[in-house]
């Protein structure tokens, strides 16, 4: 159940509760579905890739396994982060890849009830709400529920690798 819009996740779930990480990337919440996420790293090094998309940082060895890195703020249009000790790379299985998303930190993971998620606003113009299939008010601000099957629609190793 990763890619699903804001209708879904209320049809599929009704008043299920759903486990989400949370985390903050240019002083802003985001939040995932833990289904998606393997496992949570520190920031390490990565190491370039020559002719990469400019989202993706570089790649890392993941116990053997050689995976991309890709820099959250750039794919979602924002400044791109500069990792420090805070910095996290949250590890997540998407389109069928092993993928690691650098956030400037992790938050929480939570378990929250489908029907507190709410849908975006609709704008007219060319906003489209692209990755964001939902927000979640929370005492302490909003979180954007990203989609992160839509988000890395056609994604492969392989292409990303050779691109």
């Amino acid at each position: 159940m990763l890619g699903q819009t804001f209708d879904t996740i209320h049809t599929d779930l009704g008043d299920a509760a759903i486990e989400i990480i949370a985390f903050e990337i240019g002083g802003q919440q985001f939040c995932v579905r833990t289904t998606a996420v393997r496992e949570i790293r520190g920031w390490s090094k990565s190491t370039p890739l020559p002719g990469s998309p400019h989202e993706i940082m570089g790649m890392m060895n993941l116990r053997g396994s050689i995976i991309p890195i890709v820099n959250m703020a750039s794919k979602l249009g924002m400044m791109p982060s500069e990792p420090d000790a805070r910095s996290a790379v949250i590890v997540a299985e998407v389109q069928n890849a092993v993928i690691g998303l650098l956030v400037d930190r992790v938050a929480d993971i939570l378990t929250v009830e489908a029907k507190m998620v709410q849908p975006t606003p609709e704008m007219r113009g060319s906003f489209t709400g692209g990755y964001v299939t939902g927000v979640l008010a929370t005492g302490q601000g909003m979180i954007c529920f990203l989609d992160l099957d839509r988000m890395f629609a056609g994604f492969t190793i392989e292409e990303e690798a050779a691109a």
